[in-house]
Formats: structure tokens, C-alpha cells, sequence
């Protein structure tokens, strides 16, 4: 059992990543939907354009490097403008356009902020049938806060409730923190949730050539009744907080444990899965972790990555951050 339970809070700074096109256009909804519902969290725009691109354009247009650079954010500036006619409640929010690389971009507007959200859309122009794009899911690993990658191009669906959520679990601090992220989004969008845990039953390798496990039925069902009860003392403290939410403690027996996740969330019909993440010691190499990443590449939904207990932000006691790796 843990020995604390932890709180999810309402979010106080979102910041949004947006490319102009119709994922991060939902991702913009989301995002202004998710701060109301926060009690009026401040949203933040950034647009990064590649500086791989502006050394092009200076390279071939050298007498007029400081023009392109101008011309290429007042076009940007111009696109924000077209943009947000289509996302209800976003014209009148500023757009910060910067010359980056996109991924530190991004990362760099969420330290300057303080955000402890960052929402963008899981691909840009091309629509993967699973997964994220690389800049999504490189700002999903290397993010010093929570990230929610918006897997959706409909153009209500920015402002439509998540209906069913499904969050991993795998006993671990960050889990737990995942669960009552879940839990806020859950009471908050009237969802119903589906707290998972994902088991590779240990009767599978006792078959010695039989088509059946010399496991019982009976053995069997106390395994898995056993696995909830761990499940349900895991998870209770959390899950109290919200009363008359709909939840729905899952076991589910899965030859991989990361694939597994994915697995059950498309049979639940889930719109969003939260799982936690897992830092090394250094900020600089967080990373999903194995069962994380698994998700994320094979996602057809939305992804909600939680940070870890004691993940600060370094700017709340006004350190300036290490540089960002690009790799």
C-alpha cells in the first residue's frame, strides 16, 4: 500500500503546440475545454517554426536573412488568426511564433510558463492508423510536466467529454499518480473508468505439450480474484475522493503486459488512456518507460503521460533549466 495517496489538482498553466492542422486544432479545443473545467487555467499558444528550414531559406537568400525570418512569422502570425475561427473560444488568445528547433520549442515555452500541461496534437499532416507522431512523442518523453497528445481530427471532438477512460496500473507511485489524474478527468467529463492492470497469467508456461493448463478453473479464478482485491486496496484511497464515479477495476490476462494495455483499451472502446511515466536520475533522461512507450506506438486513442512524485518543475525555485537534448 502506498503511504500517502495522492491529489490530482486542477492544472493552472496549458500550454498548446499547435502546426495549423486539424489534430492540433482539437488538441486547441481540448485544451481551452480542459482550463475551464480547471477553474480558468491560463492557455498558452506556440507555434515553432524548424530551424532547419530558415537556414535553408537564409542560405539560398542571404542578403535578406532578417526579411525571411519577419515574413515567415507574420505568415504564421496570419495562419493563427485563420486558425482559430474554426476552434470555438480560441480567437483572442495570443500565439507566441518562435525560430527552433521544434521539439525545444515546445519544451521551452512549458519552463518559461510554468505549464503543468502540455497538450498537443499525436500527429501533424499525415495520419498515422496507430501511434504518434516523432514530435509528439519526443515532447512526450523528454516534458518536465504531464503531457496530453490528442488523438482526433473531428472538429467537435476538442469539445467533446472523454466518455471512456482506461488508466494502467502496475503498482508502482507513478501509477497511482496516473489513477487520480484519471479519476479528475473522469468526475470532471461524467466518463467511466476502467482501472487496468495488466498480468501474464503464470499457468500459460505449466501447458508441458497439453492444450489446457494443469492449473484449475477454481485456481485460476482465486489468482485473478486475488490480483483485484491488490488492485482495488491499490487504488481505493484514490478513487474515494470521487464519489458516484463509475469505475470498473479490470484484470486482464495478456501475453505481453505492454501490449496488453492497448489491447484493452480497444475492446472498452477507450477515447483516452493515462498511464505514468518513469524518470532516471537525471531530468534530462526521462523516459516513458517500457510499458509506456508500448502504449504510445500502439495507441488508436488519446494519451495522458503523468509525471512522477517529486518531478518539479525547475523553474518553481527559479533554476534555469539544463539545455535540452535534441536526441
Amino acid at each position: 500500500m502506498p503511504t500517502s495517496v495522492p491529489i490530482a489538482v486542477p492544472f493552472t498553466s496549458i500550454v498548446v503546440g499547435t502546426d495549423f492542422t486539424a489534430c492540433s486544432a482539437v488538441a486547441l479545443a481540448q485544451a481551452i475545454r480542459i482550463a475551464g473545467w480547471s477553474g480558468g487555467a491560463k492557455v498558452h499558444v506556440v507555434h515553432v517554426i524548424d530551424t532547419a528550414v530558415v537556414i535553408e531559406l537564409e542560405t539560398a537568400l542571404s542578403p535578406m536573412q532578417q526579411a525571411i525570418r519577419d515574413g515567415l512569422t507574420k505568415d504564421a502570425e496570419k495562419a493563427w488568426a485563420h486558425f482559430t475561427k474554426g476552434v470555438p473560444e480560441a480567437e483572442g488568445l495570443p500565439i507566441e511564433v518562435s525560430i527552433n528547433n521544434k521539439i525545444v520549442g515546445i519544451l521551452q515555452r512549458a519552463h518559461t510558463d510554468k505549464a503543468d500541461l502540455i497538450v498537443m496534437g499525436a500527429f501533424g499532416q499525415r495520419t498515422p492508423d496507430i501511434g504518434m507522431g516523432t514530435v509528439a512523442t519526443a515532447c512526450l518523453r523528454k516534458s518536465m510536466t504531464d503531457v496530453l497528445l490528442v488523438r482526433d481530427t473531428r472538429p467537435q471532438g476538442g469539445r467533446s467529454p472523454f466518455k471512456t477512460i482506461v488508466a494502467a496500473v502496475d503498482f508502482s507511485p507513478t501509477s497511482l499518480r496516473a489513477v487520480a489524474r484519471a479519476a479528475m478527468f473522469a468526475a470532471k467529463d461524467g466518463a467511466e473508468l476502467h482501472v487496468l492492470h495488466v498480468f501474464e497469467a503464470p499457468w500459460h508456461q505449466l501447458l508441458y505439450g497439453e492444450s489446457k493448463p494443469l492449473t484449475s478453473d477454481h485456481q485460476q479464478k482465486d489468482y485473478r480474484d486475488g490480483i483485484e482485491l491488490r488492485l482495488t486496496e491499490f487504488c481505493g484511497p484514490v478513487l474515494e475522493a470521487h464519489a458516484g464515479l463509475r469505475v470498473n477495476m479490470a484484470v486482464y490476462d495478456s501475453s505481453g503486459h505492454r501490449s496488453g494495455i492497448v489491447e484493452y483499451a480497444d475492446k472498452a472502446g477507450a477515447d483516452l488512456i493515462v498511464l505514468g511515466r518513469r524518470g532516471r536520475t537525471k531530468l534530462r533522461d526521462l523516459l516513458l518507460g517500457s510499458m509506456a512507450e508500448k502504449a504510445v506506438e500502439g495507441s488508436k486513442c488519446s494519451i495522458l503521460a503523468v509525471k512522477p512524485e517529486g518531478f518539479d518543475h525547475p523553474l518553481a525555485a527559479d533554476e534555469v533549466p539544463e539545455p535540452l537534448p535534441l536526441k
